[in-house]
């Protein structure tokens, strides 16, 4: 039986050698002669090559789709860099690690087309150098956007546009910083297309008074102080300590009460368990206080008429691979993964708080970076750094685009749902390279749903009103991306 075994197993190999051998074969006979819907065709099938190389780590049959790939992506006018730097990596070459230095970034206009902000650059937009941040001063919401970069002319200002007040203007010598100012609080966004950033916004949280993170204050009727100045925002960490709130009793109603259907799977993803406690201060470890979020979150879906699954429903380790082909097994409709953050170290512990929405794709942030790499811990992965970035930068374009859509929704109404028990503050949704989500086929999100090393917020991710106020504010954003995509 042993030999049969090992007969059926040599053939299989074979004949998925010979595929391999035979799509490199008609690639370099064909490829140029093809038109251009054949070349991508063509294209793709080495690149479907070059993922599963990477997934069981056969470095010779990487080499050869790489080599392909980089000539396909040039004659296609595609980003082949990705590629090379995989290639120089595999092949030894000195300094393949080090990363590219991007060419001098410089604004060029500004232009109004219909309900978006249209910014044109000189060159290809890097994300890498786009920042975002948020602060709430007096009687005004502003969302500052940072690029690295140059702005080509005099400062520029918009009013009554897709904000109350846009002023885009040279921040410091090598700083572009657009300042989104309005009387209500707005979520920005902003993607990127080639040498062109488009700017567009919606209402953030409508009819409902949401109180901003305050620093404490000495007695009760001293009032905080307002700065003369604009602030530096240009760190990314978040903003002061939260002030607390009592918890209140009212209902949390679902949203999105619109006709769409309800009859999906959902597949939740409670972080860590077992073995992987995941971020802990103190006796406070993250996988408990996820799992009890995760939990309730499957009961309100459920009485929403979802059907539901869970990764772990117990204190039980899962590896990475484990929880995405589960997902994929159950056919899932979306993968919903719960994490809970930490500050890198204990000087950052008492600043460091709110809740972040991630989904995958290459980090655009150290910040992201951050959170990714120490969610990552207990990835088993063996693929090396270059395989990783592009694996990354060949994932399916539309699923990237449906996961950011879901993530805006839950982030919405996550805090939304947060803010009538505890003041959380937004820490905005965020691309990363999150292991737990690449095997996902369907729509996927990591929710951080607050800083475990915090002093105030890393108790209340145990507390059970606020529990439920977080699960129902993912509940919320689930049925808003339904609603909205039906």
């Amino acid at each position: 039986m042993k030999r049969v075994l090992i007969s059926l197993f040599l053939a299989f190999s074979f004949l998925f050698a010979a595929t391999n051998s035979e799509t490199f074969a008609k690639f370099d006979r064909n490829f140029m002669a093809l038109n251009r819907s054949a070349k991508i065709k063509l294209h793709n099938d080495i690149k479907n090559i070059y993922v599963d190389a990477i997934i069981k780590n056969d470095k010779n049959t990487k080499k050869q789709a790489l080599t392909r790939l980089i000539t396909s992506s040039k004659a296609l006018g595609f980003d082949s860099s990705a590629y090379i730097r995989d290639l120089n990596a595999i092949n030894g070459v000195k300094g393949a690690s080090a990363p590219a230095v991007l060419p001098a970034l410089t604004l060029l206009s500004a232009t109004k087309v219909n309900d978006t902000l249209v910014l044109k650059f000189n060159t290809k937009l890097d994300t890498a150098r786009l920042k975002t941040s948020f602060a709430k001063q007096q009687n005004a919401y502003k969302n500052i956007m940072d690029i690295d970069g140059r702005l080509n002319g005099n400062p520029l200002t918009y009013k009554n546009f897709i904000s109350d007040y846009i002023h885009i203007s040279q921040y410091d010598k090598n700083t572009v910083r657009i300042i989104f100012s309005d009387k209500v609080q707005k979520t920005i966004k902003a993607n990127a297309t080639g040498d062109l950033l488009i700017i567009s916004a919606q209402n953030f949280i409508s009819n409902e008074n949401v109180r901003a993170p305050l620093h404490k204050l000495k007695n009760k009727n001293e009032k905080p102080a307002q700065s003369a100045v604009e602030p530096n925002l240009k760190s990314e960490s978040v903003q002061s300590e939260p002030a607390q709130s009592e918890p209140v009793e009212e209902s949390l109603p679902p949203v999105a009460a619109g006709k769409f259907s309800r009859n999906k799977t959902i597949v939740i993803d409670p972080g860590h368990g077992g073995t992987d406690p995941g971020a802990v201060n103190g006796s406070l470890k993250e996988k408990t206080a996820v799992l009890g979020v995760a939990k309730k979150l499957g009961e309100i879906l459920k009485s929403r008429g979802y059907k539901v699954y869970f990764t772990r429903s117990t204190d039980v380790f899962i590896n990475l691979r484990s929880r995405t082909k589960f997902a994929n097994d159950k056919m899932a409709d979306l993968f919903v993964s719960i994490h809970a953050n930490a500050a890198p170290n204990a000087a950052k512990a008492k600043s460091m708080h709110g809740i972040e929405t991630f989904f995958l794709s290459p980090a655009r942030s150290e910040r992201s970076k951050n959170a990714a790499a120490l969610e990552n811990k207990s990835d088993i992965e063996e693929m090396n750094y270059f395989s990783q970035q592009t694996f990354l930068n060949v994932l399916n374009r539309e699923k990237i685009i449906a996961s950011n859509k879901l993530g805006i929704d839950i982030q919405k109404e996550i805090l939304a749902s947060a803010r009538k028990v505890y003041a959380a503050s937004d820490g905005s949704v965020r691309e990363a390279p999150f292991w737990v989500l690449v095997g996902a086929l369907m729509p996927a999100v990591l929710v951080e749903i607050g800083y475990i090393t915090h002093p105030v917020e890393g108790e209340k991710l145990f507390d059970e009103a606020y529990q439920k106020a977080l699960a129902n504010g993912i509940a919320n954003g689930i049925d808003g991306y339904f609603a909205k995509n039906r």
